[in-house]
């Protein structure tokens, strides 16, 4: 019994070590997952206003609905100025036949835990994806 004193407490350490591992690596993709629903929603957000900028002379010439390029542009680039509190970037294209506009956007946050045993920048870089086109609402 002599030889294994403070063994429990070398394993408790241990176990704690390993606790507070987890913990942390959990608290850094919990941060991440959190920013990426918050990235999803601007571009949505973003990609709805763009989709209103519909070319109207067109629209009352020919019936149809296209996107006014530049419109687009504007309405989805305001929409994130509105709301933009993480994003490094956002990138709006339209279709080749402007039935739609599609937009990527990508953010990065600080990884503490995560960056620590990489023994990089420490950044997780999340990136979000959205697509709308015009529709008449009757």
């Amino acid at each position: 019994m002599r030889g294994e004193r403070g063994s429990v407490t070398l394993w408790v350490l241990g176990l704690s070590v390993v606790i507070i591992g987890f913990g942390g690596v959990a608290l850094d993709f919990w941060r991440a997952l959190s920013t990426q629903r918050e990235v999803a929603a601007i571009a949505d957000a973003a990609t709805v206003a763009a989709a209103s900028g519909i070319d109207e002379l067109h629209y009352r010439t020919t019936g149809e609905l296209l996107l006014d390029a530049d419109r687009a542009r504007a309405l989805g680039a305001r929409s994130i100025a509105l709301q933009n509190e993480v994003l490094d970037s956002a990138v709006f294209s339209i279709l080749p036949d402007g039935s739609a506009v599609e937009l990527t956007v990508l953010a990065s946050i600080d990884a503490g835990f995560i960056g620590f045993f990489t023994g990089d920048d420490g950044r997780l870089k999340v990136r979000a994806t959205s697509r709308a086109s015009p529709i008449l609402v009757p």
